[in-house]
Parts: C-alpha cells; sequence; structure tokens
C-alpha cells in the first residue's frame, strides 16, 4: 500500500494493480498467493576458517595443573573467512561474519555427555579443584541474595505434635511449612515486618490429618478456568487434597481456593509427587505401598464410572489385586518385576527387613519416561503414554548390574572404597536437548556420579503370546562413572623427566580420585542443567554444599571437559545461629537452563547465551533461610581486571572470548558504573588484547618483492589473505551473541486463521474480508529496548575510542616495500571494522523502527490493525517472510518495504489528524534510513495533497497553489519515489482536475533518469558502482522506470478521451469548450517536451490506439526520424512515412519508399506490391524540381520494370490457380511461392512457365526481359501452335474451327507483345498458323477452310500495321513460291492471295490517302492477286512515290 493511498478520493484503500485484493477468488484464478521479496541466504553458505597462523594448542594452564599433553586438544576456532571479502558490501559483510559466528557458536561444544568427553584414556577426571583455597575469581556461583526464615516458621515447628516439613515453591516465590495437620506459606519477596503479617503469610489448617508432603503443579487445560495457574497438592495419610492456586506474577499476589477435590488414599502413605510437563500428568508414590506408581487423576465432570478425582495404579493391573498372580509363575511379568526378581535375591543382605519403596520420582517429559529410585539403590524406567491404564514398557537396574558394568569399566574396582558401602541417594535426569548419549544421572553416597544411557531390548518369556514378545522394552545401562575430587594433590618425584611426572601424577590422582572420601556422606545431589552438580554432604556439624560446574570456556575453546568445583558458603545472617548447625533441606533451580541451543550441540554453550538469558539462579533451603546464588559470567569474573585473572582468562578461554567479554565488560562499566579508572583500563585492555590482523604465512608481500618484479597491487588477492584482529572477532562474536537469539526468527507473526505454508505462501482462502495476514511483532517493548540500548552503547564506545583501537582509524599509506604487509592489514582490518560500525548503526536504526511501531500499536490489536490494512496482501506476506536479520541488515528491498511500513503509520496519523512535521521529523530523527530527508519531503507532498483534496472547487487559486507544491515537493525526492507513490500521486491530481500539471510533474521525472549514476550510500550496493557493468545495468532500470513514467501519461490522455466522449454526450458547449482546451493543453505539453524517447513511445502509443493518421500531422522535430529509424522493421511506420512524405509534396522521398516497400521482405502480397509499385510510379510522373528530375525518371524506370515483372507474375499467379493439371498440395506451394514477394524474370521463365507450358506468360516474358534469341522465341511459338493444334484435336466438341481458335489466341498474345519485333515475328507467325490451318482441313475436313481476311484480321487485332502486314504477305509470296509443293502449295498459295486482296481492299477503306490516290474500280474489283497487277505497286510505279 502506497503513502498516497488514503488521499484518494473515494479510495480510503488502494492496492497496486497486480495485489490480491479479493481473496476469495485468489490471484489469477490460483490458491496460494506467494511472497515477492527476494532474501539474502547467508546461513546455506559453508563456513570457511582461515588457514594458517592459527595460535597454537593452549599450554598448560597456570590456576593447575592439568596432564593434558596424554590427551589430544583439539582448538575451535572463531577466525572465520569470508569468500570475496573486498567485493562485498558492508553489510553484507557484516552479515556472513555475524551469521556464521551464530553458526559457529550453535555446534560448539558438541555433546556434554557424549563419547568425546567421557572417554578416559587415562581413568582421570579433570577438575579445577583446591580444597583450602577454593576457585578465588573463578569461582562460577556467587550467593546475591540470603533470606533468613521468619519467626512464624519457628513458633509453628515449636508447636510440632507429629512432623514437620518444609519445601520452597519458586514459582510462586512461596516457602512452605507443614506442621502437623496445617500448611503455612511464606512470601520471601516481601520484607519481614510486624506491620505486614497477613501479607507475608498464607494458612492453610483445615486439614483432618497431619500433612505427609506438599507439591505445587501446573493443572491441564481445559479442566479450570484460565485464572488458575496452579495446583497445590496436599498428602495426607488418608487423602490427597487438590487446592486451586491463582497467582499474579507482576503483583506478587496469590490466592489458593478448595475445589473439594479428593482421592482416598488409605494405607499407601503418599510421599512424592512429580508432574509430566508434557500433559500435566501427575504421578505419586507412597511409602506403604512398595514400589509401585500411580497416576492421580481429576476431571471436570462426573460420570457413573468415573469420579471427578481419582487414581490410577500403573503398575499393576486390576487382576492382581483380585487373584495371587505373583505366586505363579511365568505370570511376573503383570507386575512388571520379571528383571528384578531373578537377582533380587543376590542384592539382600541386611535390608531384607526394610520393606522396599520409591525415595525420589523424575519424569523426562520430552522422551516420555519415569524414572524411580528406591531405598535400595533400584533405578526402574517406564514409559508414559497418554490415558494409559498400566505401564507396557518397563526397564529395572540394580546395584549388581551396576557394578558388574563398572567392574569392566573400572580397572581394580574391588579396592575402591566408594563401591564398600554403595547406594544411590539421588537421580537426574538429562533431556533429549542437553544429550543424545546420556539419559540419566544416579549420584552414589559418595557423590561419585553414574552416567546411565537408555536402550530397548525384547527379552520376554517365551510363553508370551507373540504381541507382547515383539513389544520392545527399555534397558538402561551404564556408560560411565565420575568419582569426585581428591582431597590432596599427589606428591611427583621431581627427579623423573616430565612424561615419567606426568604419568605418575595421573596414577595417583586416579587412584585418589577413585578412593575419594571428599564427598562421603552426601545426603542428597542435583544437577541443573547443563552440567551443573550439587552435592550436599552431612557431616557431625553443619551440612555442605559441594558444587561442580563445567569450565566452558575451556571446554569450547579446547574441546576439553574441565569442571571447577569447589564448596560453597551458606547460612543464616543470623549472629545467634552461628554455632547452630546448618541443614539444607533443599535445592530449587530458580531460573531457566542457560544453554545456547535445543539441540547437543551447543547446548552447554553458556558463553553464547550469557547475554541474552538471566544468569542461572539456584536456592538452597536450610533450617535457617534460603540463600540465593547466581553464576558469575565472563564478565564478573573479569570484573577485577587483575592481569593474572585475564592471563589465566585468555589461557583458559583463548584471545575471542576474552575481546568480547572485555568489550561488554568495558561498555557496562561505561553505563551501569562511576569507576573512570576501571573503565580505561578495560579499554585499554581490549584495544591491545590479542593478535592484531596479520597475513597468513608465506604471503608476504614484502617478501614477494625482492624475488618477482615489482608488479600492481591489484592483481594480489591481499585482502583474503589477512587474517583479522582477536579484537575484530571478538566484537562480532559479541554482536552475534547479542542477536543470536532472535538472529534467523521472524519479525512477525501471522494471525491463527491464516493457512501459512512452510515455503512462505499462504492460502488465499484463509484470507478474511479485511485482508490483513499480520498479527503481531515477535518482539515486546522491553526487548527492543533491550536491543536499542546495547547497540547504542557499543557505537557510542567505538566513537570515544576510535583513535585508541587499531582498525577503526584510517590506514596510513607508504611507498616503503618493507611496510606492504602492514599497510594491507591495517587496510583490511578498517574495512571489517567499518562495516562493523555500519552496520550497528543499521541495527539502531532498526530496532528503533520497530520501537515506533511497537508505540503505535501497543495499546490495542485495533490498532496494529489499523496500520497494517493500508499494505497490500503481497507486501503484509513479504512481511511475514522477514527475518530480524533481514530487517537489521537490509538491502534496499527491504528498505522499500519497511518504507511502506512507516507510510502505513503516515497514514494512521494523518487520518487522525496528526502534524506531517512532527511525525515525520519523529520518524527521521529515530530512524533515518528508513525516514530519509526524500522521505519527508513525500510526507510534506501529502500533506498538500491532502489539503487540495480538501479545499476542492471551493479556491480554485489555493488549490493549485497547493498541487504546484506537491509537484516541486516530490520532483525533491524523485530519487526515493516509488512507481505506486508516483500512480497514487497522479490519481490524487487527475481527481481534482490537474492533468497538465500530473504530465509536466511525470516528464520531469523521466529526464531525471538520464542523469549518470552517482555513488549512493546504500550499505547493500556495490562497492564500486562506477564500473561498466554497474552503469550498464542503472540505465536499463533506468530506462524501465522512464517507460513506467510513460505509459501513466498515456493513462492519463486516455482517460482524457474517454471523458471528452463522455462530456460531448452532454450537449453542453460550455463544458465541451472547456475541457477541450484542458485536453488540448495537455497534449501540447506532450508535444512541447524535449524528451526523444518519450516522443518515440508517444508515437508508438498513437499507432497502437488505431490514430495513426493523427502522426501525419504532428509537427515535431522528433516524428521524421522516428518514422525513418524505426520503419526498417516497421510495416506501420513505413507506410506512415511515405504517406508523411506525400502530404508534404516530398515526391522523391514517397516514390523510394513505396518501390523499397514493393521490394522489402515485409509479409505483403503480390497484388499490394503492385499497388505500391503503382503509385510510386504515380510519383514519379508528378511535377518536382529540376534538380532532381533526372532522378526521378531513373526511379521511374526502375520502378516500371520491375512493375511489369510484377504483373507478369500476378498473371502467371492466376493462370496456375485455374490450371486443373496440376494438384492440390504442389498449386498452392507455388501459389505461396509466387504471391509474396516479386521474383526476377528469369525464375519465373525456368521455374514455372517455361516447364508448365505457360507460353502466352514465356512471350510476356520475352518482351519485358528484351529477349533477341530467335530460336528460343520461334521454339515456344511452335510449342504454342503445337499445343493449341493438340488440344483442338482432342476436344470432342469443336465448336469453332481452328482458324478461329488460332485468330483469337495470336491476336490476344500480340496485343501485348507485337511491340517487340523479335518476340513476335510476324512473316513466321504468319506462315504457322497457315501451316496449322492446312493441317486441320487435311485431318478434319474442308470445314476447317478459313474464309478470306482470317489471317489479316488476326494481325491486324494484334495491333501490326497494314503496311507490315503488306510487306509481310507480299515478301512471302514472292519469295516463298519456289518453295511450296503439292498441295501445300496450291493452298498457300491461294491462301495469300486472298488474304493479300482482302489486306488491301480493307486498308483502302481505312486509308483516306489512299482512297485519293488510287481509284476505286481497281481496288474493289480485284479478285485475285498477283504481283504484276497489285495495283499499289503499279500505282508507285507510275508516280514514283509511295503511300
Amino acid at each position: 500500500m502506497s503513502i498516497l493511498a488514503s488521499v484518494i478520493l473515494g479510495k480510503p484503500s488502494l492496492a497496486p494493480a497486480d495485489d490480491t485484493r479479493a481473496p476469495q477468488q485468489g490471484t489469477n484464478g490460483h490458491k496460494y498467493l506467494a511472497p515477492t521479496i527476494t532474501l539474502a541466504h547467508d546461513d546455506s553458505d559453508k563456513i570457511e576458517f582461515q588457514r594458517g597462523n592459527n595460535e597454537a594448542a593452549s599450554s598448560q594452564p597456570s590456576r593447575f595443573y592439568l596432564p593434558m599433553v596424554l590427551d589430544s586438544v583439539n582448538e575451535v576456532n572463531y577466525k572465520i573467512n569470508v569468500p570475496n571479502f573486498a567485493s562485498l558490501p558492508p553489510l553484507r559483510l557484516s552479515s556472513k561474519y555475524i551469521s556464521d559466528l551464530i553458526r559457529v557458536d550453535s555446534m560448539t561444544p558438541g555433546d556434554l555427555y557424549g563419547p568425546n568427553n567421557l572417554s578416559k584414556s587415562t581413568g582421570l577426571d579433570n577438575y579445577y579443584f583446591d580444597k583450602s583455597a577454593g576457585l578465588g575469581d573463578f569461582s562460577r556461583f556467587e550467593k546475591v541474595s540470603q533470606l533468613d526464615l521468619p519467626d512464624r516458621f519457628f513458633e509453628e515447628y515449636n508447636m510440632t505434635k507429629v512432623s514437620t516439613r518444609m519445601g520452597l515453591f519458586s514459582e510462586i516465590n512461596r516457602s512452605w511449612i507443614a506442621v502437623d495437620n496445617k500448611l503455612v506459606l511464606w512470601n520471601y519477596q516481601l520484607p519481614q515486618s510486624s506491620f505486614n503479617q497477613s501479607s507475608q503469610f498464607l494458612t492453610i489448617d483445615q486439614i483432618r490429618h497431619s500433612v505427609i508432603t506438599v507439591a505445587l503443579v501446573k493443572p491441564k487445560k481445559g479442566v479450570f478456568v484460565e485464572d488458575v495457574n496452579h495446583l497445590l497438592l496436599i498428602s495426607t495419610a488418608m487423602d490427597i487434597f487438590i487446592y486451586v492456586v491463582k497467582y499474579d506474577a507482576a503483583s506478587n499476589n496469590l490466592e489458593i481456593f478448595n475445589p473439594n477435590l479428593s482421592v482416598s488414599t488409605q494405607g499407601l502413605i503418599v510421599n512424592k509427587f512429580i508432574m509430566n510437563e508434557e500433559t500435566n500428568d501427575i504421578y505419586f508414590t507412597g511409602e506403604g505401598d512398595g514400589v509401585n506408581v500411580w497416576r492421580l487423576d481429576y476431571h471436570k465432570n462426573v460420570s457413573f464410572l468415573k469420579n471427578k478425582c481419582d487414581k490410577v495404579c500403573l503398575t499393576k493391573s486390576a487382576l492382581s489385586s483380585v487373584l495371587p498372580i505373583g505366586k505363579i509363575p511365568g505370570f511376573d511379568l503383570f507386575t512388571h518385576e520379571t528383571d528384578y526378581k531373578s537377582t533380587e535375591k543376590k542384592d539382600q543382605g541386611k535390608n531384607t527387613v526394610i520393606p522396599e519403596s520409591i525415595t525420589q520420582l523424575e519424569v523426562d517429559s520430552g522422551r516420555q519416561l519415569l524414572y524411580t529410585l528406591s531405598n535400595r539403590s533400584v533405578i526402574r524406567v517406564y514409559k508414559l503414554q497418554p490415558n494409559q491404564e498400566l505401564f507396557a514398557q518397563h526397564s529395572v537396574l540394580t546395584p549388581h548390574e551396576m557394578f558388574k558394568t563398572l567392574t569392566q569399566l573400572i580397572p581394580d574396582s574391588s579396592n575402591i572404597k566408594a563401591f564398600l558401602k554403595f547406594r544411590i541417594i539421588s537421580i537426574s535426569r538429562v533431556t533429549s536437548q542437553e544429550s543424545s548419549n546420556v539419559q540419566l544421572i544416579a549420584t552414589t553416597n559418595y557423590g561419585a556420579r553414574i552416567l546411565l544411557k537408555l536402550g530397548y531390548s525384547s527379552s520376554l518369556p517365551s510363553f508370551a503370546s507373540s504381541t507382547i514378545r515383539n513389544t520392545t522394552s527399555l534397558k538402561l545401562s551404564v556408560v560411565c562413572m565420575k568419582f569426585p575430587p581428591a582431597n590432596d594433590e599427589p606428591k611427583v618425584n621431581s627427579e623423573l623427566d616430565n612424561y615419567a611426572r606426568i604419568k605418575q601424577y595421573v596414577a595417583i590422582m586416579v587412584t585418589n580420585q577413585q578412593n575419594s572420601g571428599l564427598l562421603k556422606n552426601t545426603k542428597f545431589a542435583k544437577i541443573l542443567s547443563p552440567g551443573v552438580f550439587l552435592a550436599v554432604q552431612k557431616t557431625t556439624g553443619s551440612d555442605k554444599l559441594f558444587i561442580a560446574s563445567v569450565n566452558y570456556g575451556f571446554l569450547k575453546h579446547n574441546n576439553k571437559l574441565v569442571e571447577d568445583a569447589e564448596f560453597l558458603s551458606f547460612g543464616s545472617a543470623k549472629k545467634d545461629s552461628e554455632s547452630a548447625p546448618v541443614y539444607v533441606h533443599d535445592i530449587i533451580q530458580l531460573t531457566p537452563s542457560m544453554n545456547a541451543t535445543n539441540t547437543p550441540n551447543g547446548y552447554a554453550n553458556i558463553q553464547a547465551a550469557q547475554y541474552t538469558k538471566k544468569p542461572l539462579q539456584f536456592a538452597v533451603l536450610t533450617n535457617y533461610g534460603i540463600s540465593i546464588y547466581q553464576y558469575r559470567t565472563s564478565d564478573k569474573i573479569l570484573s577485577s581486571l587483575n592481569d593474572q585473572v585475564v592471563e589465566n582468562f585468555i589461557e583458559e578461554n583463548g584471545y575471542e572470548e576474552t575481546c568480547s567479554s572485555l568489550l561488554y565488560l568495558a561498555c557496562s562499566y561505561g553505563v551501569h558504573r562511576a569507576d573512570e579508572l576501571m573503565k580505561s583500563k578495560a579499554q585499554l585492555l581490549f584495544s591491545h588484547a590479542g593478535n592484531n590482523a596479520r597475513l597468513i604465512e608465506n604471503s608476504s608481500v614484502s617478501a614477494q618483492l625482492h624475488h618477482v618484479p615489482i608488479q600492481p597491487l591489484e592483481q594480489q588477492p591481499m585482502a583474503e589473505q589477512v587474517i583479522l584482529s582477536d579484537r575484530f572477532y571478538g566484537t562480532c562474536l559479541l554482536i552475534s551473541r547479542l542477536l543470536k537469539d532472535l538472529w534467523n526468527e521472524k519479525v512477525f507473526t501471522a494471525l491463527p486463521h491464516i493457512k501459512l505454508h512452510p515455503s512462505g505462501e499462504i492460502e488465499v482462502s484463509s484470507v478474511k474480508e479485511d485482508n490483513l495476514i499480520l498479527k503481531d511483532l515477535t518482539v515486546n517493548k522491553a526487548q527492543t529496548e533491550f536491543f536499542v540500548g546495547s547497540i547504542v552503547v557499543l557505537i557510542e564506545f567505538f566513537n570515544e575510542n576510535s583513535n585508541k583501537i587499531p582498525g577503526l582509524d584510517a590506514p596510513t599509506y607508504s611507498a616503503d616495500p618493507s611496510k606492504f604487509d602492514n599497510e594491507i592489514c591495517s587496510r583490511t582490518e578498517h574495512i571489517a571494522f567499518t562495516s562493523l560500525i555500519r552496520s550497528l548503526n543499521s541495527m539502531k536504526e532498526a530496532f528503533s523502527f520497530l520501537m515506533v511501531l511497537i508505540e503505535e500499536t501497543q495499546s490495542h490489536q485495533n490498532n496494529f490493525n489499523e496500520v497494517f490494512k493500508y499494505l497490500s496482501l503481497t507486501n503484509q506476506l513479504n512481511l511475514l517472510k522477514l527475518r530480524f536479520k533481514d530487517l537489521l541488515l537490509p538491502t534496499a528491498e527491504v528498505k522499500n518495504l519497511i518504507k511502506d511500513l512507516l507510510s502505513s503509520i503516515i497514514n494512521k496519523n494523518i487520518l487522525k489528524g496528526g502534524s506531517i512535521d512532527l511525525i515525520a521529523s519523529s520518524l527521521q530523527g529515530r530512524c533515518g534510513s528508513f525516514c530519509s530527508t526524500n522521505d519527508v519531503y513525500i510526507f510534506k507532498a501529502i500533506e498538500n495533497l491532502t489539503r487540495a483534496k480538501s479545499i476542492g472547487n471551493r479556491d480554485v487559486e489555493l488549490k493549485l497553489k497547493c498541487l504546484n507544491n506537491a509537484v516541486s515537493l516530490f520532483e525533491e525526492a524523485s530519487d526515493s519515489l516509488t512507481f505506486e507513490n508516483i500512480e497514487n500521486s497522479v490519481d490524487i491530481m487527475l481527481s481534482l482536475d490537474f492533468s497538465t500539471g500530473a504530465v509536466e510533474f511525470l516528464l520531469k521525472l523521466a529526464s531525471r533518469l538520464y542523469n549518470f549514476p552517482s555513488a549512493r550510500s546504500n550499505g547493500m550496493s556495490s562497492t564500486n558502482e562506477n564500473n561498466p557493468h554497474d552503469i550498464k545495468k542503472h540505465m536499463e532500470e533506468n530506462s524501465r522506470k522512464r517507460t513506467k513514467l510513460y505509459d501513466l501519461i498515456f493513462k492519463i490522455l486516455v482517460k482524457l478521451d474517454t471523458k471528452a466522449l463522455q462530456i460531448n454526450e452532454l450537449n453542453n458547449q460550455y463544458l465541451i469548450n472547456e475541457f477541450s482546451e484542458v485536453r488540448d493543453l495537455t497534449y501540447d505539453t506532450c508535444f512541447s517536451s524535449s524528451d526523444k524517447a518519450f516522443h518515440y513511445e508517444f508515437y508508438r502509443w498513437f499507432i497502437s490506439r488505431g490514430c495513426s493518421e493523427r502522426l501525419l500531422t504532428v509537427e515535431t522535430p522528433f516524428i521524421l526520424p522516428f518514422l525513418e529509424e524505426l520503419s526498417n522493421n516497421d510495416l506501420a511506420l513505413t507506410e506512415l512515412l511515405w504517406l508523411y512524405h506525400a502530404r508534404r509534396q516530398s515526391y522523391e522521398q514517397a516514390a523510394t519508399i513505396l518501390f523499397s516497400l514493393a521490394i522489402s521482405e515485409f509479409p505483403l502480397n503480390l497484388e499490394k506490391r503492385i499497388e505500391y509499385l503503382s503509385r510510386a510510379n504515380g510519383f514519379c510522373n508528378c511535377t518536382c524540381p529540376p534538380s532532381i528530375r533526372q532522378k526521378m525518371i531513373q526511379l521511374a524506370a526502375l520502378i516500371q520494370e520491375i512493375f511489369d515483372v510484377a504483373n507478369v507474375q500476378l498473371d502467371l499467379v492466376n493462370t496456375i490457380k485455374q490450371d486443373k493439371r496440376i494438384k492440390g498440395e504442389n498449386k498452392d506451394s507455388a501459389i505461396t511461392a509466387l504471391s509474396c514477394k516479386i521474383q526476377n524474370a528469369s525464375e519465373l521463365f525456368n521455374g514455372y512457365a517455361d516447364p508448365l507450358g505457360y507460353y502466352e506468360i514465356c512471350f510476356k516474358i520475352f518482351c519485358i526481359s528484351d529477349y533477341k534469341n530467335p530460336d528460343d522465341i520461334l521454339k515456344r511459338w511452335e510449342l504454342y501452335f503445337e499445343s493449341t493444334f493438340h488440344e483442338f484435336l482432342a476436344s470432342k466438341k469443336k465448336s469453332q474451327p481452328l482458324y478461329s481458335i488460332l485468330s483469337d489466341s495470336i491476336s490476344n498474345v500480340g496485343r501485348k507483345v507485337s511491340c517487340n519485333d523479335s518476340v513476335f515475328p510476324v512473316r513466321k507467325l504468319m506462315k504457322l498458323m497457315c501451316k496449322f490451318i492446312f493441317n486441320a482441313i487435311e485431318e478434319i475436313g474442308q470445314d476447317q477452310t478459313p474464309p478470306a481476311g482470317v489471317v489479316v484480321e488476326t494481325f491486324l487485332k494484334s495491333g501490326i500495321s497494314f503496311e507490315t502486314l503488306y510487306a509481310v504477305i507480299k515478301s512471302s509470296i514472292t519469295q516463298n513460291s519456289n518453295e511450296l509443293t503439292e498441295p501445300y502449295h496450291l493452298f498457300i498459295e491461294k491462301l495469300q492471295s486472298k488474304e493479300m486482296v482482302y489486306l488491301i481492299q480493307h486498308w483502302y477503306k481505312n486509308d483516306q490517302n489512299m482512297m485519293s490516290s488510287i481509284p476505286k474500280e481497281s481496288i474493289l474489283t480485284m479478285t485475285e492477286y498477283s504481283v504484276e497487277k497489285d495495283p499499289l505497286e503499279r500505282w508507285v510505279k507510275t508516280q514514283n512515290s509511295f503511300i
């Protein structure tokens, strides 16, 4: 939708002509609508890394001794290589770096529990651990809050009669204590005070029996109202009660209601609850029910077979509760204890008197598995399925099986102290997102972690049914075992060599770890994802909290798993509790995991997620309070900026990671802290940390210059040979991590009813009448503000330190060959950093634009619809395809799309009466690249158009002023105007009767497109636009734009013509004259244009509309060149051209053009060509200046020659059409060949006339070609006579005698060719005629005897004069009398005599001179002729003169 759409009269919503505005019918009848925008796909390219000059593998860390020499260490590379570095535009270059670094971060490190990280070739688990000193600055967790339990809890505890339980619900920010049958919830977020007792505590005391346990779960959908977001489960010795919880996180307000939902659990002693996060199903176990697992069901409705709240046992069938199936051999499979029973006796010892019960439940909702841990260290796993009544798949892993596997994995396992009193005290799931190799981790009472893998087997009793036997069952197996750190460092013999010392160290350390008592008597343990191990150790005094977390930086940088281990201090802030023991009741994770991806690869890359996710927090609930610990991110570790800390950080994390963290730290000092000294130090460390830009090995230019002749540097692809600095990669790394969560995400979401296909197409039928596709943005205001703030801080940092950071300042140039290396590196670094700074500015403006959009639409969904209703469906679909990477670093196409969206915001505000200046200035200040100065001109032009529209005809002068102002403003912004803008503005002008101004506006825009392309500041354009290819492309694009503008002018003229016809029908002369003046003025504006290309298109438009005659009256400098240049290949224009010359009495040019038309290659028929020749001949006979008369005569002769040939060819065509001898196909092909182009006489004769026996046409060809060979000519005459004679003989009905037929044939030919004596030899023809008449008499009879005068009349009709005939016959009588024989002699003699008599008498009657000279009697009385008695001869002799 254009920004001008809203101001078009009668069109509140206008779309492009090719857009779909009637979605029910589809686009051109199609079912789907596809986006038209083309986006970059950097993520599909293969990542390339720089080769050579890589940093060496990390040396021995200085913090702790790690014997990694025995193991291979593979360094992760962040040094991205971008192909075509020097030719890529700045924004595209930055996009490639950021995209590739995001992909690298998403792939590293690999699976945290993968084989590479778990394989221990030396048997050693690597730790950073110092029992006495701790980790110091590298401590991974710090206490951020300490909350003491309120006095109310201690008061309740002192009143205990039966039991007391404690716990923490982080989801609702409440801690709880259950004392006997009373449950008290404490809001630990509120400060403790006597004034807010009612707000701090919520008590539930309507419970009849003592509370055993309490749990908080999510409700199932559709059972309760939407406001209910939690369920509170309270278990007593007799029942389970379900309470409804309504919690508002914003206000921290909690409401609990009793819906009277409960189920009897008498005898079960339910003490464990757990929820399946995928389905919200609740599972529980009871201390009094052994190892059975139950499901708690609650429903919305009550039926006869189903209670509102019920329980289902999933580990034993209903049949087993009636029959003693467990006692029947072979039927143990129904109780799911088959695998366990066979080994139970082996594991029973002193514990046989203790009944087995469940101590922990764990659900893996991703894999739909339920794990249970019993007090006998038996782990069971069950497969969860919807609405199941009994577990179908299960597995049991006993301690005996664990020992059996561990014995194979660990040498000398019999000597390990941890196995002597082996007991599993906790299990922790590992999600499928975190690992595909390990599914469960079990922790022993000595703090060792057993990693378990889940497989499948099908070992069921042989007598079971085939269906049951084929069902695969789950199977847990041990992968490996991780031991806690050793208490002491081993003592190594210093006299040994390095390798031997390392080997001795490893051997002692492995033994110490396997026999470590560091975590002996571990009470319970938890594992927080990813890879944070927490163990609570029971001692004679207070409990101890041990934590071991993966050193993610070391793992990612060196691909080696090392854990940072330490004991955390905790306790109460109260002084009186310092000497009292502190016991840990629970550990609860407060914030989501800091995983970087949702796949095992990259999942543990916490450094990639540290800027966009909250630091990992967990709470430790003790008998005195709540201690909250938080993960220390890289900037926290480096915050001291101690030199040793920085050096150690570099060793463990690499230069790129260090530079990224230092940059973040330097920027955070500038925003959050006032310590200028620390800020300056952080800036200094960033500016000088890591390696500078350098060349790849063996690519030094200065080295090459000593061995080869000096060559132009442009021949060396030096940019690709430069490894950029660690600062640059660190900066890219920080930016990529800030944006990684949304970089490849869509910017907009679709409405729920829109049917969107993966290819990006939508079903047109799913679009409603409002023509809306978009629903909302995928980011909220807080997120956008965070990104804007972060990017602004980075930009300010680089602006302030541009002269201090190598690569930011402009490089220097030197003529010294020895400095070429540094110069090339500096230039490449400067290009890279400059592109990054430009990208940051582009991102700032893109997020600022999103802020504008959010502010316009945040109040209500209708506001969002009001903005997007101005956009066409295609543009909405293009926006839906847009990803953040496309918006943040936009191409020209994306910028135009966003400008359309900004235009919609403008339209919305215009309709509400907003000020254009205020809105445009605000947009330009916040997102100038999307709202440039030209855009402001456009907005002001819109304002003038709107004003002109509102004024109408009330004040014509003011309306014209507004329209002229709008045109001027549009002309100022011509470079930014889209065709849709122009089209809509023209529609407005036409609606206001401003057609002449609209045409002038379009002509001016078209003339601006002839300018030479200048360097533009578009970030995605080519870095060098003045190369020939780009100039050619630019000019071609401008040519297409001009053509569209010309078409728009012609549409205006069509509208004017249509309106003129409508006005003429009104018969209102005043209106007719007024509009005719406007129309004529508009046409005059077009004709007065100096744009040659426009005139050419203008004239073509006339021709296309069937008004080509109008061009004959056009008097412009361009009409004749137009006709001359374009007539070569255009028949219509060629015809116009000769007419144009004829009207201006340029007959010579007209005749020349007509002649060229007649012999041209145009698809003309023969008749049309003859017509052209005839007209040309006529023009040649017209009056012409003396200077060209000779030229006209020559042209006329040439035309006449071709004209004669064309007429003969036409006769040939007509003859072939009437020739019945020729079959249809041959006739058609011959006619087709002869009906088009004029052929030469030789082709006509040899190809058609002579072979087909068309002798009359042959004689014409002889005549027009002035052929002189008498033998060839006579031969054709003989053939002609023979053909006629044979046709006569063959005819059954001889209606005419032969002499009559011959007479007609000869006279018909003679009239056309008798002018040529060679072609029409009278004496020979007369002889032939007499011969065939005699033959006819001989063949048929005397009725073929001709009357007197037949021969003479034949030749007289042929155009032969009396004198010629007289001389020919007389000569024949005198010369050929001796040649004749009987009877032919007598016939000829008699015939000639009769014909001579007839000739003389007939001549006498037609010649007045003869009649006056010769007596009448001597002529009329002649009956026979003889030379001696020839009256004419006698008269000549007596008078001595010829008549």
